[in-house]
């Protein structure tokens, strides 16, 4: 395969795009290995920090495994999702950052809000787990990071909308790098990030108790104040 050298502004964006355009064209099928990362960047005109970047991306999207030792492998996805528009607006386009809070924003609120009303024991379970992990990890912002998109993630799950849940794994790297940008900021005005912890927990209980009208406002409350320390 022959791949084109990438303009120099966004990069990994017209890296991702390259690869993505290949796997809708049929030029890489499900289970094609990609070429070594030392010839695929010098193939495309990118650094290797570059190109795993865009590996990366994708493998959070779910387009590729990448198998340590050996090598970097299209995965067996639906084409639907691959050309999905929001999906690849999302991977290859500059993102307004205030966009990307008000859909956030917007769509946790109600997923909570339905999490209140249709949330199983299993499903009470799985986001208290999430929480148990935020509150063990809360002094390192990686593995802190990763348990609250856990925890957000299973309210969407509790909500039992299943287009809800496919929205949010589209929005979810993006909402993960969010989260990541938003911990250091917020650590510094709350030791140990104790505070959203705190915030977590109100959310969780509401759940629990089924108040879906004191969950939904939790949440927007907790997200709305994530992006006004962001800003």
């Amino acid at each position: 395969m022959q791949f084109e050298k990438v303009k120099p502004h966004r990069t990994y964006q017209e890296v991702l795009k390259q690869i993505n355009n290949l796997i809708i064209e049929g030029k890489l099928s499900p289970g094609d290995r990609l070429m070594g990362e030392r010839e695929m960047a010098g193939e495309l005109g990118v650094s290797r920090t570059t190109l795993r970047e865009a590996l990366r991306t994708m493998e959070l999207l779910g387009l590729v495994e990448i198998k340590p030792g050996g090598g970097t492998f299209i995965r067996d996805v639906q084409l639907d999702y691959v050309i999905n528009p929001l999906a690849l607006a999302l991977s290859v386009e500059p993102t307004r950052l205030d966009e990307l809070w008000e859909i956030r924003i917007t769509l946790e609120a109600e997923c909570a809000r339905l999490a209140a009303e249709r949330a199983s024991e299993e499903s009470l379970r799985w986001i208290a787990h999430a929480l148990k992990d935020m509150q063990i990890e809360h002094h390192d912002l990686d593995a802190y990071a990763k348990a609250d998109m856990r925890f957000h993630y299973m309210v969407a799950q509790a909500s039992q909308n299943t287009l809800m849940n496919r929205l949010l794994q589209t929005l979810v790297v993006h909402i993960f790098e969010l989260i990541k940008r938003t911990g250091p900021l917020r650590f510094s005005h709350d030791i140990g990030g104790l505070r959203t912890v705190r915030e977590h927990v109100a959310i969780y209980e509401a759940i629990s108790r089924h108040d879906s009208g004191e969950a939904q406002n939790l949440m927007r409350k907790h997200l709305e104040e994530a992006r006004n320390e962001l800003a």
